[in-house]
């Protein structure tokens, strides 16, 4: 029993060790740009670039290690007390060696951000309320495990491990799109020059075979190019009216970013020769992050409702503005739609839920 005693004590200890890393002062940023421009140069030049983005990937790659190691652990909270304390801390332990590992490396990217590319600046200033978060929820978790090691698993412990598979997946998801997006955008700069050059060598043609090509409706093209923005997730929410030849957007962003991308997106599609920008920029606040996080799980982890979860264009927009919950989108029954509320309206925090999702195929 001593042995037990000193080995948890060891343990807790080197938890709260790994979420201090996260707490070095936080460079000041420079004034917020669109991806438009971020992007502008997207691959990295210098050695400090690309140490940049070599660290991205490893935190990407040991976010990952830790999410399984977290996944684990819910699914032991689904079998109950039948585990014993020791096979729950054997995958905690496994996750603070990860998040150890990433805290070493985002100080590491805190100290090189000065030098790095816009877009990598970018990156770094939202990691660091998620790798917070995910340093925060694996000390809770431990400390609920060694108070609760006679009675696993507590609902307490069931939520500290639940919030930090989320936030895993969040930093590695966060890291993974912002990538592939600036490699994508790095193709887009050449394929741009290209097209640059040769609309020079042969105006004429260029401006007739771009002419000729069929497209779709207006309101096709513009609702193509807004699902394709790399921001536009699950808590967000765009929509627009076409008056003409004049778009109107509205709806939520959780990132200035999007509203400034979805207004680039709409100006550049074809047809389109202006544009009202009414999309409105949620506040940061740490509160509706967790009722956002907490939404999403309760409703796409519902039975009923989890095969939404496979669509890329995610149905239910989960939309949290100072702590009150909007669902938007369009579910395949009047049942999930109520299922839908339901599961919101039990989010512990949410001060109300408004439910505008319509139904249809």
């Amino acid at each position: 029993m001593k042995n037990r005693g000193k080995r948890t004590v060891g343990f807790l200890g080197a938890v709260l060790m790994a979420t201090q890393l996260f707490g070095a002062p936080r460079v000041s940023a420079g004034p917020f740009q669109g991806s438009s421009v971020t992007f502008e140069q997207a691959a990295p030049v210098t050695d400090t670039q690309k140490e940049v983005e070599r660290l991205f990937k490893q935190i990407s790659f040991n976010a990952t290690v830790a999410g399984k190691h977290a996944d684990a652990l819910e699914s032991f909270t689904r079998l109950g007390s039948r585990l014993q304390y020791a096979t729950h801390a054997a995958e905690l332990t496994g996750a603070k060696e990860a998040i150890n590992a990433i805290g070493a490396d985002f100080r590491r990217l805190q100290e090189l951000r000065p030098n790095a590319l816009p877009w990598q600046q970018l990156v770094i200033d939202r990691m660091e309320p998620v790798l917070k978060g995910m340093a925060g929820h694996a000390t809770e978790a431990i400390e609920r495990l060694n108070q609760d090691r006679r009675g696993l698993p507590s609902q307490e412990y069931r939520e500290s491990v639940g919030n930090l598979y989320v936030h895993t997946g969040v930093a590695r998801n966060l890291i993974r799109v912002n990538l592939d997006y600036a490699q994508a955008r790095e193709k887009l700069n050449q394929l741009d020059g290209s097209i640059d050059l040769e609309a020079k060598t042969f105006p004429a043609q260029a401006a007739h075979e771009l002419s000729s090509k069929p497209a779709g409706s207006l309101e096709q093209r513009v609702r193509s190019e807004l699902l394709k923005l790399p921001y536009y997730g699950v808590f967000d929410h765009l929509a627009f009216q076409i008056n003409g030849d004049h778009v109107t957007l509205s709806g939520e962003a959780t990132w200035p970013t999007l509203k400034m991308d979805a207004e680039r997106a709409a100006r550049g599609v074809e047809g389109v020769s202006g544009v009202i920008n009414g999309v409105k920029v949620l506040p940061v606040s740490p509160n509706d992050d967790r009722i956002r996080i907490a939404t999403y799980w309760a409703i796409y982890g519902h039975s009923t409702l989890a095969r939404y979860r496979l669509n890329p264009d995610p149905p239910i927009r989960i939309i949290v503005e100072n702590g009150h919950v909007t669902l938007k989108g369009t579910v395949g029954s009047e049942m999930d739609r109520t299922i839908a509320h339901m599961q919101a309206s039990g989010v512990p925090g949410a001060f109300s839920v408004t439910n505008n999702l319509q139904t249809g195929s």
